[in-house]
């Protein structure tokens, strides 16, 4: 991939599941630090956009092979489930993984009726 684009973004590998309670999306952005990752939900939909900087390379330097692109730069959006509570939107960086967690609205969650 060629660095010459200013604002080129690659979409992420991405993947999201449904607990009983809420859900977890999981973004794959290696070699982006936490401090380069702006996440935002506007309404239902989380945005997410990263912004790390490249390392210089030295003078003759050739690679031959990555298995990722230090400088690239991630963009997706994601709509949230029509049950998701976006007040309650956590998020982690580690280890080339963002993950995010939220919660179900409170009257979605599982609850146990009581017998009388």
């Amino acid at each position: 991939m060629s660095n010459d684009c200013n604002e080129c973004y690659a979409l992420p590998d991405a993947r999201m599941q449904e607990t009983a309670t809420g859900y977890e999306a999981v973004f794959s952005i290696p070699g982006v630090p936490k401090g380069a990752v702006d996440l935002r939900v506007d309404g239902r939909t989380l945005r997410l956009r990263t912004s790390a900087k490249a390392e210089p390379r030295p003078a003759g330097f050739r690679e031959t092979l990555r298995e990722f692109d230090p400088a690239l730069n991630y963009a997706a959006t994601l709509d949230l489930p029509e049950l998701a509570d976006p007040k309650t939107i956590k998020a982690t960086v580690e280890n080339g993984l963002l993950k995010v967690s939220f919660d179900k609205r409170p009257e979605n969650q599982p609850r146990k009726i009581e017998i009388g």
